[in-house]
């Protein structure tokens, strides 16, 4: 038995797989049923949905992740991790999901449906009504597929329908194949058909992305991070699919050693193995813990919301931190006054200078007269003297002095500098140095910034006078509302649940502790495990079995470094091609270097001076580019054509770069290109123009009310006509 691996076995039949329809119901702000068609030309590949901010294009793409993998969306992108998190678990998540006006609409439809089951004698017709019934509370997403390749299964199309009932809580996807339910999607499961045949969720983020929120893959620091990107870069590249191969074979050969330990060995490594399941358990149980507490603290904050209401219709609209946070400010102020006051008592100290400025501005000529007057002074004035006579010596020639011009000029200077006959001044003061440069301090300070700092005080003392007596009246209102029987009863109430979810966030914060050392755990039982079962001897019957194994798992090794280093000189190049065609600093990067180190793959930026390029000191509009030259490259390497969508798709980008994006990324990322920009903000019409020979299919997204979007198709060359229209009649 012999593996043979080439790169034509880990190469696909590049082919090109579509979205023809899409159709929402009832998803957020899509009121009832809407379909709309993708462009599939691979001449005319890209698709223009448009919208007013607020209209549905985050929503649209939201659906389709939602549409594709169901909970399994956390593992798409950390945004929807932390938007199920925020919203108290998966199920409180999916309520949100569905359209306002249809839920408010489906109480009155439920309670009649409800009614006429009751009054309908017919077996087939209550179980019609019940159908019906379920679908007054649930919302969901189809798309249809084709261009997918399945093994053994030749197929025209692929449908996929998720749907989601609010009420039961019931999430139900289906699966057509040519119309019709195939044996495969039901053996498999819907997910797993899904994760393996059509996408992986691990990779969906590189074809399901916010342009303006990729600049966070150039500001990945943290080993975790790095790690979870690596993940996907491995998916992307076809790299994880024979590490996960090498991985099934290590644990092959750990079940055969296993089996064939000696006893004592055999003892341990059962008692290792169950300390792993249970450690393994265990986070699965702190999961669950969290989850829970997730749903109890949303469902609390709702409640300690409505206590506040009751706070604010009673009169006591301030909060106890509130409360608090005006006590801090009513010190702040107070210690601000009082060091307000030191400053206003130091300047009050040169209040008679400043009264009394002619005379010590007579005080001032005295002193610099008996200054003048001293030995010191002429010796320093001679000093003077010279440096200028050698000066204009030197540029005798330049100015082609005269010997009489300069004879006459150093006469004029000396006659003032140096008079024959020194002014005779009384001496009065006779001040030391010392004394001397504090005086000239004081006046300089009288003279310059007393006045200024003086008025400047003045005002900032009256500003902290007004703050404090604000404050102090808020409290005052406050405390006296405060002491209301009602309002201290429904505070109180407020309080006790406040202080419960602080109490469930602490619980949250030891539970995730215990989770990590869980983690650490099951890492370090999992290699005493594998040091374990290399010491153990192998029965005879299972010996050539772990050969075997260990034969492929060597060339496994030896292909997927080949493999990862082709990879990577692929991935280089990809980069450094895509970044030099959208950048138009020619000069800016010159080498680009991946860097992989075992499970972790990284990027490296290099100028022309080999000089490292730090990412994270990019601008943002260069680090959106290296984030879609980068999308661009992998979506390339990975050989993968699933259509791309992408939200706000020229945000960060000035007009030069902009117009390399439309003429020389979109049109080649992929064979179906689905853009959702804003008009005029994000794409202007001159930009429109330079993209519209390639545009198959456009939509503007108009809106019926809050919660009522509906897709309108426009033709390609009236898409901005169709807009300023709309515009128009909305003002």
């Amino acid at each position: 038995m012999t593996l043979k691996i080439t790169w034509n076995t880990i190469l696909k039949t590049e082919n090109r797989m579509f979205i023809n329809k899409i159709s929402l119901t009832n998803f957020r702000v899509y009121y009832g049923s809407n379909e709309l068609e993708l462009a599939t030309d691979i001449n005319n590949n890209i698709s223009v949905i448009a919208g007013n901010n607020g209209f549905g294009k985050t929503s649209f793409l939201t659906a389709l992740v939602w549409g594709l993998y169901g909970k399994l969306m956390t593992d798409v992108d950390e945004r929807y991790r932390q938007d199920i998190m925020e919203s108290g678990g998966y199920k409180r998540y999916c309520e949100k999901l569905m359209n306002r006006l249809a839920l408010s609409e489906s109480v009155e439809k439920i309670a009649a449906v409800q009614e006429e089951i009751a009054d309908t004698p017919n077996s087939a017709a209550k179980l019609a009504l019940k159908k019906q019934l379920a679908g007054l509370s649930s919302f969901s997403v189809g798309l249809q597929l084709s261009g997918l390749m399945i093994p053994s299964v030749p197929c025209e199309f692929v449908e996929v329908k998720r749907t989601y009932d609010i009420k039961s809580h019931q999430e139900n996807v289906e699966i057509l194949i040519d119309g019709k339910a195939n044996e495969l999607t039901k053996g498999v499961g819907p997910e797993i058909f899904i994760n393996d045949f059509i996408l992986p969720k691990e990779i969906a983020k590189f074809f399901f992305f916010d342009a303006e929120k990729i600049v966070a893959l150039a500001d990945i620091n943290t080993a975790e991070e790095k790690r979870y990107l690596s993940q996907a870069y491995a998916e992307v590249l076809g790299i994880k699919k024979y590490t996960d191969l090498k991985s099934n074979l290590q644990n092959l050969r750990l079940r055969l050693r296993q089996k064939s330990a000696v006893k004592s060995d055999r003892d341990l490594l059962e008692k290792l193995g169950k300390q792993h399941l249970q450690n393994k358990k265990l986070g699965q149980h702190y999961i669950q813990q969290l989850e829970e507490r997730a749903e109890i603290i949303h469902s609390k904050k709702v409640a300690s919301d409505k206590y506040q209401e009751q706070l604010i219709r009673e009169g006591s609209s301030i909060t106890l931190e509130e409360l608090k946070r005006l006590k801090e400010q009513q010190i702040q102020y107070t210690n601000d006054l009082l060091k307000t006051k030191s400053r206003f008592n130091e300047l009050l100290e040169l209040a008679p200078f400043a009264m009394l400025a002619g005379k010590v501005a007579q005080v001032k000529q005295q002193l610099e007269a008996e200054m003048n007057n001293s030995v010191a002074s002429r010796a320093l004035l001679q000093d003077k003297f010279s440096a200028i006579s050698a000066a204009m010596e030197s540029f005798r020639s330049r100015f082609n002095f005269t010997g009489e011009t300069e004879e006459t000029l150093l006469g004029l200077i000396r006659a003032e500098l140096l008079p024959d006959r020194l002014q005779e001044v009384k001496t009065l003061l006779d001040f030391t140095l010392d004394q001397q440069n504090r005086f000239f301090a004081i006046y300089d300070n009288l003279k310059n910034a007393y006045s200024k700092t003086f008025r400047q005080l003045v005002m900032e003392q009256k500003r902290l006078q007004t703050m404090y007596s604000n404050v102090q009246r808020k409290l005052s209102d406050a405390e006296s509302k405060e002491r209301d029987p009602v309002i201290m009863e429904i505070r109180q109430s407020k309080d006790r649940i406040d202080e419960e979810i602080r109490s469930l966030e602490s619980e949250i914060a030891g539970i995730t502790a215990k989770k990590q050392t869980a983690e650490t755990e099951i890492q370090v039982l999992s290699r005493k495990i594998s040091e374990l079962s290399k010491k153990v001897d192998l029965e005879d019957t299972d010996k050539e079995k772990d050969v075997m194994a260990e034969r492929l798992i060597e060339k496994l090794d030896k292909f997927i470094n080949q493999l990862k280093l082709k990879k990577k000189i692929n991935l280089e190049k990809s980069i450094l091609r895509e970044l030099n065609r959208l950048m138009h600093k020619d000069d800016f990067v010159s080498k680009v270097n991946v860097v992989i180190s075992g499970d972790l793959i990284d990027i490296e930026l290099y100028d022309h001076q080999k000089q490292f390029i730090d990412k994270e000191l990019l601008s943002k509009g260069e680090q959106q580019l290296y984030a879609t030259a980068m999308l661009k490259a992998l979506v390339d390497e990975s050989n993968i054509r699933f259509p791309v969508f992408i939200d706000s798709p020229l945000q960060k980008f000035d007009k030069q770069h902009s117009r390399n994006i439309i003429q020389e990324f979109y049109p080649f990322l992929s064979g179906q290109v689905v853009l959702f920009p804003l008009l005029q903000k994000e794409l202007n019409e001159q930009e429109y123009e330079w993209m519209r020979p390639r545009v198959g299919k456009a939509y503007l997204i108009s809106q019926n009310g809050k919660y009522h979007s509906v897709f309108q198709p426009v033709r390609a060359d009236q898409l901005f006509i169709n807009y300023n229209l709309s515009q128009t009649y909305v003002q």
